[in-house]
């Protein structure tokens, strides 16, 4: 048995040789493809741009004593909220790796505007190359979600359903929709593991998409959305962003442990989960 102590998390973690090998591996991955990372124990790292309504605070950490705080105001029926985290990774890359915690605050409602009368998605992440407008723009939003299906008809949950979002080469805007991404009886006062991985599109082959909650796979699709001759690349996005729902009280939510990584990280990390690390 070999003891290992993470001095960043202070925890002590005893490893087996088989998973010490592929502890080793995977740390060496994540060493080596790491673009850029920010744990919010200093001030705003350098690749982050308009940060509006956020700050870094040392209310809900996941790990450290800080995390990124996200104040989304109350504000009356039909009146939308905001806040959101934009960066910039310096260069484009066709597959990135975003991972990071997300805790959701236990006074979380998904509203509808008048039983679905009205727009009810959230941004929760976008990514583009260089400009964003439809051609480059990839990413995925919140819905709120009805106890039958319906925005008309059913009985408002608070839950939050994800969609992808994206337009293809068709000129239409497409979503796939999944159930209970923000659930109330199970997600509220929380803190949620994310992963998302993205591979961009080439002439030949499409964008390739997968979603993970707490080291599960949640959503996955591949799609056509490839507007300039190459390959395409992302550089620039955001984190959660617009609220067409708005919030009719506060609602913080926090985020730390972001990263970003070239390539997929996720076959190597779920050997982490599988053993029981974090």
């Amino acid at each position: 048995m070999y003891i290992i102590k993470q001095r960043a998390k202070n925890k002590i973690v005893k490893l087996s040789p088989v998973s010490l090998i592929l502890f080793l591996a995977v740390t060496n991955l994540s060493a080596q493809t790491l673009i850029v990372s920010d744990d919010f124990e200093n001030e705003l790292a350098s690749f982050w741009g308009s940060t509006p309504w956020t700050g870094i605070s040392d209310e809900f950490p996941k790990d450290g004593n800080y995390s990124l705080r996200f104040q989304f105001n109350g504000v009356p029926e039909g009146e939308d909220s905001w806040a959101e985290a934009r960066f910039d990774l310096g260069d484009e890359y066709t597959e990135l790796s975003i991972k990071f915690d997300l805790y959701i605050p236990s006074n979380y409602e998904h509203r509808a505007h008048n039983a679905g009368q009205g727009w009810t998605n959230n941004k929760f992440f976008r990514l583009w190359k260089d400009a964003y407008d439809d051609s480059e723009k990839v990413g995925a939003s919140m819905w709120n979600e009805f106890d039958n299906g319906s925005s008309q008809t059913g009985n408002n949950t608070y839950n939050s359903r994800l969609s992808l979002d994206y337009r293809v080469t068709t000129g239409t805007s497409s979503t796939n929709l999944t159930e209970d991404f923000i659930a109330q009886a199970n997600d509220l006062g929380q803190w949620m593991s994310i992963v998302i991985y993205i591979k961009a599109p080439t002439d030949t082959t499409d964008t390739e998409f997968r979603f993970y909650k707490n080291g599960q796979l949640f959503l996955e699709d591949t799609f056509n959305n490839n507007w300039e001759p190459g390959t395409q690349g992302y550089q620039k996005g955001y984190l959660l962003g617009w609220a067409n729902s708005g919030f009719t009280e506060e609602t913080i939510l926090y985020i730390d442990n972001v990263a970003f990584y070239d390539g997929d990280i996720m076959s190597s990390e779920l050997v982490i989960f599988a053993n029981g690390f974090e």
